[in-house]
């Protein structure tokens, strides 16, 4: 069986090995790391709902206004604005809502 090392460890790997990384730097990485994967599983729940309602990528692009191709990259997380969202998830007949958190507020808007 192989050694398990916890996330501090790997974390202070990491600082190691690339000590002339700032701190800001370290920052900007993870935001860019969790941005990338909230689209990920975005893009994940829509095409699970547009596979539940029997849809295929072409009937959303049709419904959307954009291409099955893009559709796909939509699905895989490749996602760009705002509006195309909101269009995907109304084809659907769903609803995009937007939050913003800041420390222990949130401010909701559709």
């Amino acid at each position: 069986m192989g050694e398990y090392s916890s996330w501090a460890e790997v974390k202070r790997r990491m600082r190691e090995n690339a000590p002339d990384v700032s701190d800001a730097e370290w920052e900007r990485r993870k935001r860019t790391a969790r941005t990338a994967t909230e689209a990920h599983v975005l893009g994940h729940h829509l095409r699970e709902i547009r596979e539940e309602q029997n849809l295929t990528q072409a009937d959303v692009a049709r419904a959307v206004g954009i291409s099955q191709a893009r559709v796909s990259q939509v699905e895989r997380g490749e996602i760009h604005n705002l509006e195309t969202m909101r269009s995907y998830a109304a084809a659907l007949g769903a609803r995009l809502t937007v939050s913003i958190e800041y420390g222990d507020r949130v401010g909701g808007a559709a």
